[in-house]
This record gives structure tokens, C-alpha cells and sequence, in this order.
């Protein structure tokens, strides 16, 4: 059994493979990260635990990356040194406190991560599956709205998905740290709205074939890398104040979040669901506004186009 994930060396990734590396299945693993140090480390802890292992570089701010290590992947496959892939856990994520950074494409960084590399992945993953594949994506409860955060993170705020896309000019005077603060947090809650919406179609496609994908919605995880991008003095609050928060209902810890992912993943719960939500081990429904026909259609079509043109080989040999 082949396990692909996308970041297996810190916060809920970390604590993803601590959970496969126990896990009675005994999955080979295909680790997927872009801190190759930390990608090394976790390839070689899979493997003191007695697991095959392979580990991938991979940077999903760059197509040409993603396009790369599925390159790389495939060859293994055709090889012979991987099996199909069984389940891919897509647990990579990022948030910033800003609008104003971009990815390699030119894309605003936090759709271009979460919404963008998420749809070219799973298309490059469609030809390594096996007949009964699973992937799992990560969702998040900021896709409905700042009070199912705690307030943490603003509304999102949805539009066409090329204006999601667009990163916001840099200010002709100085922002407010405030001000720039809330257009990331913006923008992290619509990417997340936009990878819910996404997965409906994803779901659908990969059905046709026998295949299923699902959402994971982790809850609110104080303490992970996710905060990294905050001024120092809120970092530090994020990561040593905030965890208190896990005892009350939406919040966790990587541990359990990581539990009932990989639970979810692995198929021991929830083993014949397709399009399904699940909030740390729950069965929920995402938001009604993620299933509209319209905004679906927008979206994917507008994916379809983005990805498209990013080909490994095209954007290597210069063309």
C-alpha cells in the first residue's frame, strides 16, 4: 500500500506520518515536501520503522515543481520501485499575512498553494492510482465563515477566480499591519472555500473510475507552522498561548487531527464515502454554498486553463 502526501516534515503533516508509521497496514510511503533536509529525515524515520519509503522534493509554489516531482514520481512507477498509489493524503497548506505574495506563475501565493497546486496534483495523480484509490484533501471550517474560526480568520469573500488569483499591488503608502493582515486572512478562508467547492468535482470524476476523494477539516490547530508568516509577538502567542484552546469544541491537536485522517484516508471509518466532509473524525456537510453548479463550472474551467500551460518539459527546455 502506497501513501503520497505533500508535507510529512512539520505541524499535522508531521503528526500524519507519526500516525502511518503505526499503523497496522504497514503502508509504503511516498513523502512529497519542499524542506529537503526535513524531507531526508522523515524518509529515514519511516524507514527505521521499518517501512519502505521514498521521499520527493516538491514545491507547490512552483507548477514547474509539482509537474517535476511527478515526473519523477511516475518513473519510479514504471520502474517498478512504487506500487499504485492507494491513498494520497494532500494535507499542504499555507496562509500569509498578506495578498501581496506570489507564486513562481505569477498567482497570489495562498490560492496558488491551496487551490491551484491542489487541482494539478490530483490530475497528476490520476494515472498512478490504484482501482480502488482514495485521496484526501484538506479543508478547512474557515470556509464558513469567521465564527466557525473563533473569529480568528475573516469571511471569505469570493469572486471570479481569476480576481482570487490576483495578488493585490503593493500599497502607494505604507498599510497598516492590520489592514494587510485581514487581506491574507481573506484570502486563506476563499482559497478554502474555493478547495471545498473544488472537491465536489473532483469527487465526481474520480467516482466514474471507483475512486473517491473526501474532505478533512482538521479544526482549529494552534501551534502548527500555519502561523509562521505572523509578527514575532503574535507567532509566539500562536504557538505557546493558543494550544490551551484545543479543549474546546472545533480546536484540536496535530495528534488527534492526525488520527482521524488518517483514519479517514486509510478507509477504517467512513470506508465506501465519496464527496464526504468529515471535521476532526465527524461526518458534516460542507457549506451549501460549495455545491452551486455555476460557481463549480467557473472554477474548474478556469483551473483547467491555469494548469494547462505548465508543462515540466515545455517550461524546462525554455519554451
Amino acid at each position: 500500500m502506497n501513501s503520497s502526501k505533500a508535507a510529512p516534515t512539520s505541524g499535522i503533516g508531521a503528526a500524519i506520518l507519526n500516525a502511518l508509521l503505526a499503523h497496522p497496514a504497514r503502508p509504503s510511503l511516498v513523502l512529497l515536501a519542499r524542506d529537503a533536509d526535513a524531507l531526508d529525515r522523515a524518509v529515514l524515520t519511516a524507514q527505521d520503522h521499518g517501512l519502505r519509503a521514498h521521499g520527493i522534493h516538491i514545491d507547490l509554489a512552483d507548477f514547474v515543481s509539482i509537474r517535476h516531482a511527478f515526473t519523477v514520481l511516475k518513473e519510479a512507477a514504471d520502474g517498478g520501485q512504487i506500487a499504485p498509489i492507494d491513498v494520497a493524503i494532500l494535507n499542504a497548506g499555507a496562509q500569509f499575512t498578506n495578498r501581496r505574495n506570489v507564486s513562481a506563475q505569477g498567482y497570489e501565493l495562498t490560492f496558488a498553494v491551496n487551490v491551484i497546486a491542489q487541482h494539478l496534483m490530483l490530475h497528476e495523480l490520476e494515472p498512478l492510482l490504484s482501482p480502488r484509490a482514495h485521496a484526501v484533501v484538506m479543508g478547512s471550517s474557515t470556509h464558513r465563515g469567521k465564527r466557525a474560526s473563533f473569529n480568528l480568520v475573516p469571511d471569505p469573500q469570493w469572486g471570479e477566480p481569476a480576481v482570487l488569483a490576483s495578488a493585490v499591488p503593493n500599497h502607494t503608502e505604507p498599510a497598516r499591519e492590520a489592514q494587510e493582515r485581514a487581506e491574507g486572512g481573506v484570502a486563506y478562508a476563499t482559497s478554502k472555500l474555493a478547495l471545498v467547492t473544488l472537491a465536489h468535482d473532483w469527487a465526481a470524476r474520480w467516482g466514474q473510475s471507483g475512486h473517491r476523494v473526501n474532505t478533512y477539516d482538521p479544526g482549529l490547530v494552534p501551534g502548527t507552522g500555519l502561523g509562521r508568516d505572523l509578527p514575532a509577538y503574535m507567532n509566539w502567542v500562536w504557538k505557546n498561548l493558543m494550544p490551551a484552546m484545543r479543549v474546546l469544541p472545533g480546536a484540536s491537536t496535530p495528534t488527534i487531527s492526525a488520527r482521524h485522517a488518517v483514519e479517514l484516508a486509510m478507509a477504517d471509518r467512513h470506508p465506501d464515502m465519496n464527496d464526504g466532509y468529515v471535521e476532526i473524525g465527524e461526518i458534516t456537510n460542507a457549506e451549501p454554498i460549495t455545491f452551486g453548479a455555476e460557481r463549480r463550472r467557473a472554477l474548474w474551467d478556469w483551473l483547467e486553463v491555469a494548469v494547462a500551460g505548465t508543462t515540466f518539459r515545455d517550461t524546462w527546455s525554455g519554451k
